[in-house]
């Protein structure tokens, strides 16, 4: 039995460091991990935003009226009457969406997050109805729990965590 080469020993060395640096990229900190706990019995659509807006109050959103027409409301105006459809972020930087799973967890990982600027998620039923929006600003990951209230309504809390595993 002949042992290999130094060649052969030198290309498999390569390729292991090769493969462990792809894997150690993989999971470097360069995603933002984004948890979303759902503990009702509903699933929802939330769609994240990022904004250069620096506070809520700022905020406006393209939405759809009961009646069909497209509107640009202000957040206070959002807050106040949920009766929209299709709400989107007006000035947004980028967004993603993250279905959840009713009473479950669903986790998104998103590369190049900045942490700087102000997130804000859109809960929305599966028909596009509005029924929640939340702003926060995290240094990394961020957590989001739908809870039901005790009177019965909808209940978002968000936490900034070092790793949403943890």
């Amino acid at each position: 039995m002949r042992l290999p080469s130094r060649r052969a020993i030198l290309t498999g060395l390569l390729t292991c460091l090769v493969l462990i640096a792809g894997y150690t990229t993989l999971l470097s900190n360069d995603e933002t991990q984004i948890l979303i706990e759902n503990e009702r019995e509903s699933s929802y659509q939330v769609t994240v935003f990022q904004t250069t807006q620096e506070s809520a109050e700022e905020l406006r959103f393209d939405v759809t009226t009961r009646a069909g027409r497209q509107r640009l409301v202000e957040m206070e105006e959002l807050r106040a009457d949920a009766n929209y459809t299709n709400v989107t972020l007006h000035t947004q930087v980028r967004s993603d969406r993250v279905p959840t799973v009713s009473d479950g967890n669903s986790t998104k990982f998103v590369e190049d997050w900045n942490q700087s600027r102000m997130t804000v998620y859109v809960v929305e039923t599966y028909q596009n109805e509005l029924v929640d929006i939340h702003t926060m600003r995290c240094g990394r990951n961020m957590a989001l729990t739908f809870t039901t209230a005790p009177d019965g309504d909808f209940r978002t809390t968000s936490r900034c965590v070092q790793d949403v595993h943890g």
